[in-house]
């Protein structure tokens, strides 16, 4: 990498960081280029040659702080056929826990303002990967088809409906909390319970297989 990259990436990790204290401080609506860039110790139109607008920053602070969950929920389907799919299930509620975490976290105050929320969606929808297996419900159903084709998981089960009801039960959790009285910091969504997955894999497992502790 020549010293200008070098130099280019190491200004864009300032100004993510900067833009995340900025979110979680002021909210998204409050927050202003001019803060995060003065928090970054730099000029406000820099922010503009490394991210078109304050959306696409907000969308690379999330992806920093989330960055190695996703890479990790990413691979997930590889994991069929080993361990037990309630442990599976147990793993997967505790990555999209933190997932949820952080984007609850960062994306409460903008649920407040109906319109800045449908930009950001709109945003998300253009730039996110696309595909069958895109998404946290798009790897879940991935990983049910693998657990489908060994006969782990019932055949009669619909991957992609499942994997939604899967991919809800923690943010549920980190909605609501984040609808609290205060505005939610790190830590405040812990992921479901064991008693989640054992729930969630009882209609997912064939019967013999719940038996076993499949």
């Amino acid at each position: 990498m020549s010293s200008d990259e070098t130099r280019k990436t190491a200004t864009r990790q300032v100004l993510i960081d900067a833009a995340a204290e900025v979110f979680l401080k002021r909210g998204f609506a409050r927050a202003t280029t001019k803060e995060i860039a003065r928090t970054a110790g730099l000029a406000e139109g820099t922010i503009y040659r490394h991210f078109d607008d304050k959306y696409a920053l907000f969308h690379e602070v999330f992806l920093a702080r989330s960055g190695e969950t996703v890479e990790e929920l990413a691979r997930f389907p590889e994991r069929a056929g080993q361990g037990t799919v309630r442990d599976n299930l147990d793993d997967l509620l505790q990555l999209i826990g933190r997932m949820a975490e952080h984007a609850t976290t960062l994306m409460a105050s903008m649920w407040a303002d109906p319109e800045v929320a449908r930009r950001f969606e709109a945003y998300v929808r253009e730039h996110a990967p696309k595909g069958p297996e895109a998404g946290p419900i798009g790897i879940v159903a991935a990983y049910i088809r693998a657990e489908q084709e060994l006969g782990r998981i019932r055949a009669d089960v619909a991957a992609e409906e499942a994997a939604a009801v899967v991919a809800s039960v923690p943010f549920a959790s980190a909605m609501g909390r984040a609808l609290s009285d205060h505005l939610p910091t790190p830590g405040d969504f812990p992921a479901p319970g064991r008693a989640a997955a054992d729930i969630l894999a009882q209609g997912l497992v064939p019967q013999t297989g719940v038996l076993a502790g499949l």
